[in-house]
């Protein structure tokens, strides 16, 4: 009998130990070490074939403060702006289509959306209304075509798949053990699983922390690690493991922390690397950006990851080397085959807004809207 129960038991365990959220969290996919002593220069011509610029249409109702998130399909570039919480659709020449919802307090209109995710398949946008904390489906010609429920748990970013809602949150509602990750029923109204708990949400992030690849691929990133995870189901699984030697951000700490005056004490105090942010993924490189941070200095750098070589490269500069205008290093939208960077007209001379009027056949003047630079990877 004994032997029964013991073997009983054995079979109980393996079974839990397979099915745990938590497997495979000790073991990324790839890892970097990243030394920012030793960065380099962003150079166009080492990295790729060439670049096509579209302007992105400009009038006075149709200005954009910053492309927080943009999808690029064969006819449409859709452009997420945190700032003034609107969607633009524009045409894969630039020109403008339309924008997508209606800003207001009516039933079916919205006040704050802080966060979207495109469905190429169905071509579907969904946007995280804030205010009311639910899922708003609009299609490509701008209709409403289904609202969710109020939400269980307030969130900052998501991404909904067959499973069910993936949400970042840093808020306490209904949400006490304070998880940064939770898989929620499609409904909103149920918790699936929740990972990544932490004592208070003392470092957070207003951006998105959520990527996929063209390959159907989805990704998770927080302020409290300097991992990526792979969403696999309903696992997650540690991808990149971002180490910065001695100067990383002690997360043990951060996540122990009782409030924020203990987190900015701790970053006063010494000079850390680390706080992950605008992560693309496509078959062979991981792109992401960092900041060093402390005793009053922040700098930023970006960097990414080559899958195959598994060495990574960390860039300083803020716009491209070796090009004729000035591409800026910040990564907008990425695929296999091309990376998408912003041209900014408020940096160029008359002189040159001239020159590059002609070249594009377009009035662009030091306000108007952000020039795509889409550049083509070298193989």
């Amino acid at each position: 009998m004994k032997k029964y129960i013991f073997i009983l038991v054995t079979f109980v365990l393996i079974i839990c130990a397979c099915s745990s959220p938590q497997r495979g969290m000790d073991s990324p996919v790839n890892a970097v070490n990243i030394d920012v002593k030793n960065n380099e220069e962003l150079d166009f011509k080492k990295c790729f074939d060439s670049v096509k610029y579209v302007a992105l249409e400009t009038t006075k109702e149709i200005l954009i403060g910053e492309i927080t998130k943009m999808f690029v399909t064969n006819e449409h570039i859709i452009i997420f702006d945190q700032k003034s919480m609107e969607i633009f659709l524009f045409g894969i020449d630039g020109k403008f289509t339309r924008r997508i919802g209606k800003k207001g307090e009516g039933p079916d209109e919205y006040m704050f959306i802080n966060d979207i995710q495109f469905d190429k398949e169905n071509m579907l946008i969904f946007a995280h209304e804030r205010f009311r904390n639910c899922i708003y489906t609009y299609d490509l010609s701008g209709n409403l075509v289904d609202k969710t429920q109020k939400s269980l748990i307030s969130f900052n970013s998501f991404f909904k798949t067959k499973e069910g809602l993936w949400v970042y949150s840093c808020f306490s509602d209904q949400n006490q053990e304070y998880y940064n990750l939770t898989l929620l029923t499609s409904n909103l109204q149920s918790v699936r699983k929740q990972f990544f708990p932490q004592k208070e949400f003392v470092n957070v992030t207003f951006s998105p922390t959520f990527v996929s690849d063209e390959h159907g691929r989805v990704f998770f990133y927080y302020p409290s690690s300097n991992v990526v995870y792979e969403i696999s189901g309903t696992d997650v699984i540690p991808y990149l493991q971002v180490d910065f030697g001695e100067k990383t951000m002690p997360y043990d700490k951060i996540i122990e922390m009782d409030n924020k005056e203990e987190y900015d004490k701790l970053l006063s105090g010494k000079t850390y690397l680390g706080d992950i942010s605008r992560c693309f993924i496509n078959k062979n490189r991981i792109f992401f950006s960092f900041i060093e941070s402390g005793l009053g200095i922040v700098h930023s750098y970006n960097c990414f990851y080559n899958i195959k070589s598994k060495k990574g490269y960390v860039f300083n500069n803020p716009f491209m080397a070796s090009v004729k205008y000035p591409i800026s290093t910040q990564l907008l939208y990425s695929t296999d085959t091309m990376l998408i960077y912003p041209v900014y007209p408020s940096i160029f001379t008359d002189d040159s807004l001239t020159e590059l009027s002609k070249s594009l056949s377009a009035d662009i003047q030091f306000d108007s809207n952000v020039i795509l630079a889409i550049c083509s990877l070298k193989k």
